[in-house]
């Protein structure tokens, strides 16, 4: 049977949409590029590669984190970033973390609890695509977050009215890629099995997670209600398919916000993850 692992490596076997320069040996043993593309051949009759005339529709679908993690994709915690107030934008592995992107705007929301939550109001993003520089900083900030034990980014909200109430948390996150990807995912913390009937009514649900490409069309919309403790997520592009995730947005109405950590991503898109198809409701 064909691995998570070895999907990513007949995937670069046939050189989809990458160089020449990344083949790799297929089974460890020093196989010679041409026994490669001979690989490759045996692998395509076989339908574990396919061409640009054979490319599917693209889907994102969700699949497991840690197989997901397996795969060796860039990941970004936040432990050695304690105390970091981002103020428009902050510079990580071949991306950028703000809080919209260009052209987009924000809308005032009571989440679950007594706290407000940013939400996107225009999701219309202006080209080319690039992080809102007009919000009133700080956009997110990096707190310990007990339910990690560790540090986490947490998106900034608005203003709140009340004692106890969080900003922290409570606000938007948008990962902007130096170049498009082909898999994301995240860790984050949610308060959820609580009132799931009327949290159907807000769109955003507890978690919501926006995928858009280049061209700041929305790729898909995953949405989360009743998720409860410790939630790893993780979405990557239907086989067969070539990268186009050049943005993600993250909006929630968790009580009192969440905290984000080991965020993962790669532009490779490998031919065999198991996952279930986006704009799918959990619970």
């Amino acid at each position: 049977m064909l691995t998570a692992n070895k999907a990513v490596v007949f995937r670069m076997a046939c050189g989809i949409g990458i160089g020449m320069d990344f083949l790799v040996d297929p089974f460890g043993s020093g196989v010679s590029a041409p026994m490669k593309w001979r690989v490759c051949i045996a692998a395509f009759a076989l339908g574990l590669c396919t061409s640009s005339s054979q490319a599917q529709e693209m889907q994102i679908n969700e699949a497991p984190y840690d197989e997901i993690a397996a795969l060796e994709p860039t990941t970004q915690s936040f432990d050695d970033l304690g105390g970091l107030q981002i103020g428009t934008a902050f510079e990580i592995e071949g991306a950028m973390i703000g809080q919209i992107l260009e052209g987009q705007s924000l809308d005032r929301r009571a989440g679950r609890g007594l706290d407000d939550h940013w939400v996107l109001a225009k999701r219309e993003a202006s080209l080319p695509l690039g992080l809102a520089a007009e919000t009133a900083p700080p956009v997110a900030v990096v707190v310990w977050d007990g339910a990690f034990d560790s540090y986490a980014l947490a998106g900034f909200g608005p203003q709140q009215y009340g004692p106890g109430r969080m900003r922290s948390g409570t606000g938007i996150v948008t990962i902007l890629f130096d170049e498009v990807q082909c898999l994301f995912g995240f860790r984050t913390w949610l308060d959820g099995n609580q009132d799931n009937i009327v949290m159907r009514r807000y769109p955003e649900g507890n978690l919501n997670v926006i995928f858009w490409n280049e061209a700041g069309q929305q790729l898909a919309d995953f949405r989360r209600y009743i998720d409860q403790g410790q939630v790893e997520v993780a979405y990557i592009q239907s086989s067969g398919s070539y990268p186009e995730i050049r943005a993600v947005t993250i909006q929630n109405l968790d009580p009192e916000g969440i905290g984000i950590d080991e965020i993962v991503y790669a532009p490779m898109c490998p031919m065999i993850v198991s996952g279930r198809e986006a704009d799918t409701r959990n619970g």
